[in-house]
């Protein structure tokens, strides 16, 4: 198992503000493991032992219930720590965690890491402000899925993927997360059958295309606008 460089914590907000020294201290307790595409992290109600640091990959965290309807769906980017929810206090993950792609993380016993924020107030206060900035993004969610225009939610899935996962090139913006129209109707509630003939039109309108798995929106402002 390779060892993990300081310098690699620092690519993770969390760790930017810490010395070499107080970096140190969570590197002794941290581990780097790789996981395969479709590989399982963790499971709703294992015991909540570990928080992870997405080094390369996305990852997809998921809750569904008796039925197998989808409660619960979110990606993590690289650069990003997960899980949030439980942080100081459930026993139990929320939710079931898989690798989107192939990954590598890092990794922390809970008890560790959460003793460790609670005496450093600038880690801290990074925590209490991802909780707020994963709030406004399911608020934006609720928006999604609250409306009855089917193909309303399935363009608001798109926006919802261009603020939070695009990044720009040029006048475009390439939605870097591998994202299947399976993946697509679980985010906006809709079939999959449904999707497909929402992005066809799209494709027609030249407003986006599908490449590798990957959505290039060529017109950005025509999503954005629909959360103002």
């Amino acid at each position: 198992m390779r060892a993990i460089s300081t310098d690699e914590l620092k690519n993770f907000e969390i760790f930017s503000s810490l010395s070499h020294d107080e970096l140190k201290k969570f590197q002794q307790h941290m581990f780097r493991r790789t996981y395969k595409k479709n590989q399982l992290l963790f499971t709703e109600g294992d015991p909540r032992e570990r928080i992870y640091f997405l080094l390369d990959g996305y990852v997809k965290l998921e809750r569904t219930n008796k039925e197998a309807t989808m409660l619960y769906l979110d990606y993590v980017k690289p650069n990003d720590m997960f899980p949030y929810g439980g942080l100081f206090h459930d026993d139990f993950y929320h939710y079931s965690s898989f690798a989107l792609t192939d990954i590598v993380v890092y990794y922390i016993p809970v008890r560790i890491f959460e003793e460790a924020v609670k005496a450093h107030k600038e880690q801290l206060l990074y925590v209490i402000k991802r909780l707020s900035k994963i709030l406004e993004h399911h608020e934006i969610r609720l928006q999604t899925i609250t409306t009855n225009n089917v193909k309303e939610r399935v363009e608001l899935a798109v926006t919802y993927l261009i603020k939070h996962y695009g990044f720009r090139e040029g006048n475009h913006v390439i939605i870097d997360i591998p994202m299947t129209l399976t993946e697509i109707a679980k985010l906006s509630g809709a079939s999959r059958e449904t999707v497909s003939h929402v992005f066809k039109d799209l494709k027609n309108d030249q407003l986006l295309s599908t490449e590798f798995k990957h959505i290039v929106v060529y017109d950005p402002e025509y999503f954005l606008q629909k959360l103002q």
